[in-house]
């Protein structure tokens, strides 16, 4: 081969050779740009699909704040009647007050609403009251005359509903939690339960 053709040789294949570069770039870049809008839609419809669940559990909040006025039911079988904002649970209406007020003006509250201070019928029908943590005033006050415990009904106070635990000279109780109630000063301001049974 002369020289001539030798370099007219090494011409043509650093053409083809430029040329081929040149193909393949603009074939790679059209694959990245496919492949970068693949991930671009991706995330578009990911995007999409958080804002479309957020907007449905604001909806579910806001509902769920607009129907308070029915009654609760932390059982599925039906409660009964309670007055508008009380707790239903196994067939008692329960409210519990934030206001501070003595034994006796808590007692008059509950009167006026047609209920009466908290008591304790059973541990079993009334097992969420173990979850309880502060001090509210209940229908339990103790007989000067022979100590005993009764509730605002005259009944007398049975261990298997309640232990009392004396802290203070007091003859009314403040139900704690976990079933426990303790003695208080009657004038003492504490907030309080009330209850109606439905049956």
């Amino acid at each position: 081969m002369t020289e001539s053709n030798k370099y007219n040789f090494e011409l043509v294949n650093q053409g083809t050779s430029t040329r081929w570069r040149k193909g393949r770039t603009t074939k790679e870049c059209g694959e990245n740009s496919s492949a970068f809008f693949l991930a671009r839609s991706i995330a578009i419809a990911l995007g999409i699909r958080f804002m479309v669940m957020v907007m449905i559990c604001s909806a579910m909040i806001i509902n769920s704040f607009f129907n308070q006025g029915a009654p609760i039911s932390l059982k599925e079988s039906y409660c009964g009647p309670c007055p508008q904002n009380w707790l239903c649970y196994r067939k008692n209406c329960y409210q519990f007050f934030n206001e501070s007020k003595s034994w006796y003006q808590s007692q008059a509250s509950c009167m006026s609403q047609n209920s009466s201070l908290l008591k304790i019928y059973s541990r079993e029908d009334q097992d969420f009251f173990k979850l309880v943590k502060s001090y509210h005033w209940m229908g339990l006050v103790k007989v000067p005359t022979n100590g005993t415990w009764q509730w605002e009904d005259g009944s007398i106070l049975s261990p298997s509903q309640l232990t009392i635990i004396e802290m203070e000279n007091g003859t009314c109780a403040v139900y704690g939690s976990s079933f426990k109630g303790y003695t208080e000063n009657c004038l003492a301001p504490n907030t309080y339960i009330c209850m109606q049974r439905t049956v």
